[in-house]
């Protein structure tokens, strides 16, 4: 017998907006939990706008974002740090970098009640920071340097 899912009849199915894959982990455990908890709150964002409650909570996902941001950069500055990472300074601007940006793009889409232009900067973000500037670090790491 065929398993039957419960979003098989339409009713509650949403795609989301980021699909988790495999080659998204670094192979940091911590990191990687705090990566998709980020992911989860980016997808939770999609899901409200898809329901069309995006503006309804718009200020909690920018709040959620904001401190799990904080704590995930303390989280990977530490890590980075104690492995001796060669370019921690510099990834510690691009950390600081984003830490004004999220302000900055959450102040603007409260202001605006655009709860879009806040998802488009967290898909930036992701695609940007986490796929590919995280790598650097993550490469680093597996070479032995």
């Amino acid at each position: 017998m065929e398993e039957k899912s419960i979003t098989d009849d339409g009713l509650f199915n949403h795609n989301l907006f980021i699909v988790w894959k495999p080659e998204y982990d670094l192979g940091i455990h911590i990191i990687d939990e705090q990566h998709k908890g980020i992911v989860s709150t980016i997808n939770s964002l999609f899901y409200a706008m898809q329901n069309k409650h995006g503006e309804n909570v718009l200020k909690s996902v920018i709040g959620m974002v904001t401190e799990y941001t904080h704590i995930h950069f303390d989280v990977e500055e530490d890590f980075l740090r104690k492995c001796g990472f060669s370019d921690f300074k510099k990834h510690q601007a691009w950390h600081n970098e984003l830490r004004h940006k999220l302000s900055h793009e959450g102040s603007k889409s409260l202001w605006d009640h655009n709860a879009q232009e806040f998802l488009d900067f967290l898909k930036d973000w992701w695609i940007d920071h986490i796929c590919e500037k995280d790598r650097i670090f993550r490469d680093y790491l597996l070479s032995g340097a």
